[in-house]
Protein backbone atom coordinates (compact mmCIF):
# COMPACT_ATOMS: atom_id res chain seq x y z
CA UNK A 1 0.00 0.00 0.00
CA UNK A 2 3.08 2.60 0.96
CA UNK A 3 4.59 1.43 -2.40
CA UNK A 4 1.44 2.32 -4.33
CA UNK A 5 0.57 5.53 -2.04
CA UNK A 6 4.24 6.58 -3.24
CA UNK A 7 4.14 6.18 -7.14
CA UNK A 8 0.70 7.97 -6.95
CA UNK A 9 2.37 10.70 -5.60
CA UNK A 10 5.24 10.62 -7.64
CA UNK A 11 2.92 10.70 -10.77
CA UNK A 12 1.08 13.64 -9.37
CA UNK A 13 4.15 15.25 -8.71
CA UNK A 14 5.10 15.14 -12.91
CA UNK A 15 1.94 16.44 -13.92
CA UNK A 16 1.86 19.54 -11.69
CA UNK A 17 5.89 19.82 -13.14
CA UNK A 18 4.59 19.34 -16.61
CA UNK A 19 1.91 21.65 -16.17
CA UNK A 20 3.96 24.19 -15.01
CA UNK A 21 6.65 24.06 -18.06
CA UNK A 22 3.97 24.03 -20.34
CA UNK A 23 2.32 27.57 -19.06
CA UNK A 24 6.38 28.98 -19.04
CA UNK A 25 6.77 28.09 -22.35
CA UNK A 26 3.54 29.86 -23.37
CA UNK A 27 4.29 32.80 -21.36
CA UNK A 28 7.74 32.75 -22.82
CA UNK A 29 6.15 32.69 -26.37
CA UNK A 30 3.92 35.81 -25.74
CA UNK A 31 7.01 37.36 -24.63
CA UNK A 32 8.80 36.85 -27.51
CA UNK A 33 6.45 36.78 -30.30
CA UNK A 34 5.04 40.47 -31.23
CA UNK A 35 1.73 40.61 -31.55
CA UNK A 36 0.05 43.31 -33.38
CA UNK A 37 -2.36 44.12 -31.12
CA UNK A 38 0.16 44.51 -28.34
CA UNK A 39 2.34 47.17 -31.34
CA UNK A 40 -0.79 49.00 -31.43
CA UNK A 41 -1.51 49.40 -27.47
CA UNK A 42 2.43 50.70 -27.64
CA UNK A 43 1.79 53.07 -30.29
CA UNK A 44 -1.04 54.89 -28.24
CA UNK A 45 0.81 54.90 -25.14
CA UNK A 46 3.99 56.42 -26.64
CA UNK A 47 1.99 59.33 -27.78
CA UNK A 48 1.05 60.14 -24.20
CA UNK A 49 2.09 63.15 -22.44
CA UNK A 50 6.03 62.50 -20.81
CA UNK A 51 6.26 59.50 -23.37
CA UNK A 52 9.92 58.15 -22.42
CA UNK A 53 12.69 56.62 -24.53
CA UNK A 54 12.34 53.46 -23.18
CA UNK A 55 8.74 52.80 -24.66
CA UNK A 56 10.52 52.19 -27.81
CA UNK A 57 12.53 49.33 -26.56
CA UNK A 58 8.95 47.42 -25.54
CA UNK A 59 8.30 47.31 -29.59
CA UNK A 60 10.34 44.13 -30.01
CA UNK A 61 12.06 42.19 -28.12
CA UNK A 62 15.50 42.68 -30.00
CA UNK A 63 14.95 46.26 -28.66
CA UNK A 64 15.64 50.01 -30.36
CA UNK A 65 18.13 49.93 -33.55
CA UNK A 66 19.57 52.90 -32.96
CA UNK A 67 21.22 55.43 -35.73
CA UNK A 68 24.01 56.92 -33.35
CA UNK A 69 23.27 60.28 -34.10
CA UNK A 70 22.92 62.19 -30.91
CA UNK A 71 22.64 65.95 -30.77
CA UNK A 72 23.14 67.52 -27.05
CA UNK A 73 23.18 71.65 -25.91
CA UNK A 74 21.15 72.82 -28.58
CA UNK A 75 20.52 75.75 -27.07
CA UNK A 76 16.64 77.60 -27.66
CA UNK A 77 16.91 81.62 -27.76
CA UNK A 78 14.57 84.69 -28.56
CA UNK A 79 17.18 86.14 -30.87
CA UNK A 80 17.54 83.13 -33.02
CA UNK A 81 13.45 83.37 -33.73
CA UNK A 82 13.00 84.53 -37.49
CA UNK A 83 10.08 87.12 -39.07
CA UNK A 84 7.01 86.41 -38.44
CA UNK A 85 8.13 84.84 -35.55
CA UNK A 86 9.03 87.30 -32.55
CA UNK A 87 11.62 86.42 -29.86
CA UNK A 88 10.19 85.84 -26.45
CA UNK A 89 12.55 87.97 -24.36
CA UNK A 90 14.20 86.92 -21.33
CA UNK A 91 13.33 82.98 -21.72
CA UNK A 92 16.07 80.56 -22.70
CA UNK A 93 15.71 76.43 -23.99
CA UNK A 94 18.34 73.58 -24.07
CA UNK A 95 17.78 70.42 -25.97
CA UNK A 96 18.89 67.18 -26.96
CA UNK A 97 18.32 65.47 -30.44
CA UNK A 98 18.50 61.75 -31.36
CA UNK A 99 17.00 59.87 -34.21
CA UNK A 100 16.79 56.30 -34.82
CA UNK A 101 14.61 53.44 -36.05
CA UNK A 102 12.94 50.06 -34.77
CA UNK A 103 12.28 46.93 -36.65
CA UNK A 104 8.55 46.10 -35.04
CA UNK A 105 9.13 41.95 -35.16
CA UNK A 106 5.56 40.96 -37.11
CA UNK A 107 6.12 43.72 -39.96
CA UNK A 108 8.66 44.29 -43.02
CA UNK A 109 7.94 47.99 -42.48
CA UNK A 110 10.09 49.41 -39.74
CA UNK A 111 9.40 52.53 -37.69
CA UNK A 112 11.23 55.69 -37.68
CA UNK A 113 11.60 58.32 -35.25
CA UNK A 114 13.07 61.76 -33.89
CA UNK A 115 13.22 61.92 -29.78
CA UNK A 116 13.74 65.56 -28.25
CA UNK A 117 14.71 66.15 -24.85
CA UNK A 118 13.85 69.61 -24.01
CA UNK A 119 14.06 71.81 -20.79
CA UNK A 120 12.46 75.46 -20.93
CA UNK A 121 13.20 78.61 -18.77
CA UNK A 122 10.66 81.31 -18.54
CA UNK A 123 7.71 79.69 -19.65
CA UNK A 124 5.47 76.54 -20.00
CA UNK A 125 5.38 75.58 -23.53
CA UNK A 126 2.43 75.01 -25.18
CA UNK A 127 3.93 74.20 -28.80
CA UNK A 128 7.33 72.42 -29.08
CA UNK A 129 8.10 71.36 -33.44
CA UNK A 130 10.85 70.40 -35.08
CA UNK A 131 11.07 72.22 -38.48
CA UNK A 132 13.13 72.03 -41.77
CA UNK A 133 14.94 75.11 -42.78
CA UNK A 134 18.07 76.93 -42.58
CA UNK A 135 19.33 79.22 -39.74
CA UNK A 136 18.10 82.16 -41.58
CA UNK A 137 14.53 80.37 -42.62
CA UNK A 138 11.24 79.23 -41.32
CA UNK A 139 10.26 76.12 -42.78
CA UNK A 140 7.42 73.04 -42.28
CA UNK A 141 6.90 71.24 -38.93
CA UNK A 142 8.49 67.73 -39.74
CA UNK A 143 7.99 66.99 -35.56
CA UNK A 144 4.91 67.70 -33.54
CA UNK A 145 5.52 67.08 -29.52
CA UNK A 146 2.73 69.24 -28.68
CA UNK A 147 -0.09 67.34 -28.23
CA UNK A 148 2.47 65.40 -25.32
CA UNK A 149 3.40 68.31 -23.53
CA UNK A 150 2.58 68.68 -20.09
CA UNK A 151 0.46 71.61 -18.94
CA UNK A 152 2.23 72.27 -15.55
CA UNK A 153 5.66 71.42 -17.04
CA UNK A 154 8.82 73.04 -18.28
CA UNK A 155 10.04 70.13 -19.39
CA UNK A 156 9.65 67.33 -22.16
CA UNK A 157 11.02 64.36 -22.98
CA UNK A 158 9.72 61.74 -25.44
CA UNK A 159 9.69 60.72 -29.32
CA UNK A 160 7.76 61.11 -32.09
CA UNK A 161 7.29 58.68 -35.72
CA UNK A 162 8.45 60.59 -38.74
CA UNK A 163 8.57 59.36 -42.64
CA UNK A 164 11.44 57.81 -43.81
CA UNK A 165 12.01 60.43 -46.50
CA UNK A 166 12.02 62.99 -43.42
CA UNK A 167 14.07 60.69 -41.01
CA UNK A 168 16.88 60.41 -43.77
CA UNK A 169 16.71 64.40 -44.00
CA UNK A 170 16.69 64.79 -40.83
CA UNK A 171 19.83 62.37 -40.09
CA UNK A 172 21.45 63.71 -43.28
CA UNK A 173 20.96 67.73 -42.91
CA UNK A 174 20.48 68.32 -39.65
CA UNK A 175 21.79 71.82 -39.95
CA UNK A 176 19.16 72.07 -41.69
CA UNK A 177 16.46 71.82 -39.01
CA UNK A 178 15.52 73.46 -35.76
CA UNK A 179 13.78 73.67 -32.59
CA UNK A 180 11.07 76.01 -31.98
CA UNK A 181 8.73 76.57 -28.11
CA UNK A 182 6.11 78.63 -27.88
CA UNK A 183 3.86 79.56 -25.04
CA UNK A 184 0.87 79.30 -27.44
CA UNK A 185 -2.88 81.44 -28.19
CA UNK A 186 -3.06 84.17 -27.87
CA UNK A 187 1.24 84.39 -27.93
CA UNK A 188 1.69 81.27 -30.57
CA UNK A 189 4.16 83.44 -32.70
CA UNK A 190 6.33 84.41 -29.70
CA UNK A 191 9.05 81.80 -29.59
CA UNK A 192 12.39 80.51 -29.01
CA UNK A 193 14.51 78.63 -31.48
CA UNK A 194 17.82 76.92 -31.70
CA UNK A 195 19.30 75.17 -34.88
CA UNK A 196 20.00 71.93 -34.14
CA UNK A 197 23.40 72.24 -35.47
CA UNK A 198 24.87 75.17 -34.06
CA UNK A 199 28.20 74.49 -32.22
CA UNK A 200 32.19 74.23 -33.30
CA UNK A 201 33.51 72.25 -30.41
CA UNK A 202 37.43 71.31 -30.46
CA UNK A 203 40.16 70.08 -28.68
CA UNK A 204 43.04 71.79 -28.98
CA UNK A 205 47.00 69.54 -29.44
CA UNK A 206 50.46 69.75 -30.99
CA UNK A 207 50.40 66.87 -32.74
CA UNK A 208 47.76 68.31 -35.27
CA UNK A 209 49.54 71.19 -36.13
CA UNK A 210 51.26 70.66 -39.85
CA UNK A 211 54.46 72.43 -41.40
CA UNK A 212 55.69 75.28 -41.36
CA UNK A 213 53.42 76.20 -38.78
CA UNK A 214 54.19 73.01 -36.24
CA UNK A 215 56.95 74.72 -34.18
CA UNK A 216 54.74 73.90 -30.32
CA UNK A 217 55.20 74.73 -26.82
CA UNK A 218 55.63 71.57 -24.65
CA UNK A 219 52.59 70.63 -22.70
CA UNK A 220 50.18 73.20 -24.14
CA UNK A 221 47.04 72.10 -24.71
CA UNK A 222 43.01 73.58 -24.65
CA UNK A 223 39.57 73.72 -25.50
CA UNK A 224 38.20 75.84 -28.44
CA UNK A 225 34.35 76.39 -29.06
CA UNK A 226 31.77 78.88 -31.20
CA UNK A 227 28.07 79.18 -31.22
CA UNK A 228 26.21 80.26 -34.60
CA UNK A 229 23.59 82.63 -32.82
CA UNK A 230 20.83 85.31 -33.64
CA UNK A 231 19.55 83.28 -36.70
CA UNK A 232 23.45 83.17 -37.95
CA UNK A 233 24.67 86.68 -37.45
CA UNK A 234 26.11 86.69 -34.52
CA UNK A 235 29.00 83.76 -33.66
CA UNK A 236 29.97 83.77 -30.07
CA UNK A 237 33.62 82.14 -29.27
CA UNK A 238 34.87 80.70 -26.34
CA UNK A 239 38.71 79.09 -26.07
CA UNK A 240 40.69 78.53 -23.40
CA UNK A 241 44.86 77.07 -23.62
CA UNK A 242 47.29 76.30 -20.59
CA UNK A 243 50.89 75.97 -21.23
CA UNK A 244 50.81 78.55 -24.65
CA UNK A 245 49.74 82.37 -25.18
CA UNK A 246 49.05 82.99 -28.59
CA UNK A 247 48.08 86.31 -30.11
CA UNK A 248 46.45 85.13 -33.43
CA UNK A 249 42.99 83.14 -33.02
CA UNK A 250 41.48 82.00 -36.32
CA UNK A 251 39.23 78.92 -37.54
CA UNK A 252 40.02 78.01 -40.75
CA UNK A 253 38.48 75.41 -43.89
CA UNK A 254 40.62 72.47 -44.01
CA UNK A 255 40.98 68.33 -43.76
CA UNK A 256 43.44 66.80 -40.91
CA UNK A 257 47.03 67.11 -41.74
CA UNK A 258 46.88 70.08 -44.60
CA UNK A 259 46.58 73.58 -44.07
CA UNK A 260 43.68 75.66 -45.44
CA UNK A 261 41.67 78.42 -46.11
CA UNK A 262 41.30 81.27 -43.51
CA UNK A 263 37.13 81.89 -42.75
CA UNK A 264 37.53 84.19 -39.29
CA UNK A 265 39.42 85.85 -37.44
CA UNK A 266 38.65 86.59 -33.46
CA UNK A 267 41.84 87.64 -32.30
CA UNK A 268 40.62 90.67 -31.21
CA UNK A 269 38.93 88.99 -28.62
CA UNK A 270 41.52 87.89 -26.57
CA UNK A 271 40.71 88.78 -22.88
CA UNK A 272 43.73 87.56 -20.71
CA UNK A 273 47.02 84.92 -21.64
CA UNK A 274 45.72 82.25 -23.42
CA UNK A 275 42.31 83.13 -22.80
CA UNK A 276 39.55 84.31 -25.88
CA UNK A 277 36.00 84.61 -25.12
CA UNK A 278 32.85 86.83 -26.85
CA UNK A 279 30.93 87.49 -30.11
CA UNK A 280 31.44 89.03 -33.08
CA UNK A 281 28.83 90.01 -35.79
CA UNK A 282 29.39 88.92 -39.10
CA UNK A 283 29.78 92.57 -40.41
CA UNK A 284 32.63 92.42 -37.85
CA UNK A 285 33.88 89.37 -39.45
CA UNK A 286 33.63 90.56 -42.53
CA UNK A 287 31.65 87.03 -43.97
CA UNK A 288 27.73 86.53 -45.03
CA UNK A 289 25.08 84.24 -43.89
CA UNK A 290 25.89 81.97 -46.25
CA UNK A 291 29.60 81.37 -44.97
CA UNK A 292 27.52 80.48 -42.11
CA UNK A 293 25.48 77.88 -43.53
CA UNK A 294 28.38 76.30 -45.28
CA UNK A 295 30.39 76.04 -42.06
CA UNK A 296 27.09 74.16 -40.65
CA UNK A 297 26.58 72.28 -43.03
CA UNK A 298 30.17 70.52 -43.23
CA UNK A 299 31.55 71.57 -39.71
CA UNK A 300 35.02 68.59 -39.80
CA UNK A 301 35.90 70.08 -42.59
CA UNK A 302 36.86 73.16 -40.32
CA UNK A 303 39.96 73.78 -37.45
CA UNK A 304 40.87 76.10 -34.66
CA UNK A 305 44.34 77.48 -35.28
CA UNK A 306 46.12 79.90 -32.48
CA UNK A 307 50.10 81.35 -33.67
CA UNK A 308 52.34 82.86 -31.05
CA UNK A 309 52.21 85.96 -33.40
CA UNK A 310 51.43 87.84 -36.95
CA UNK A 311 55.19 87.79 -37.87
CA UNK A 312 57.85 85.24 -37.83
CA UNK A 313 59.18 83.20 -35.81
CA UNK A 314 55.89 83.67 -33.67
CA UNK A 315 53.55 82.82 -36.55
CA UNK A 316 55.08 79.35 -37.13
CA UNK A 317 54.52 78.10 -33.22
CA UNK A 318 51.26 76.98 -32.89
CA UNK A 319 48.66 74.72 -31.66
CA UNK A 320 45.14 73.65 -33.86
CA UNK A 321 42.01 71.84 -33.25
CA UNK A 322 39.40 70.11 -35.84
CA UNK A 323 36.19 70.65 -35.25
CA UNK A 324 34.61 67.77 -33.45
CA UNK A 325 30.64 67.12 -35.65
CA UNK A 326 28.83 67.18 -32.76
CA UNK A 327 27.91 69.78 -29.73
CA UNK A 328 29.84 68.33 -27.75
CA UNK A 329 29.46 68.66 -24.02
CA UNK A 330 32.06 70.51 -22.32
Amino acid sequence: LNQETQRKQILSNIMKLSSFIAATIALFADVVVCRSNSIRKLQDEELSPFNMFSLYDAVCVDGPKYIERRIPNIKMTPENAISPDVGLKYTFGSAIWRIGYQEVCDSDVSRFFVCLQADIQGFIPKVLQISNAKINENGPVVADFSSNLDPNQPYFRGCQDVSEDQWLRLIRNPDEHYIRASPGFPAEDTVIRGQIWQAFPARLSNDQTVAPFNNTISGASGRARINVEEGGTVIFFDVTIDQFDPEVAKLARGNEGENGILVLNFSSLKISPGRFLGSLTIDELGIDVNTVIEMIADPGLYYFTFQGGTTAPEAFTSIRGQVYPYNADW
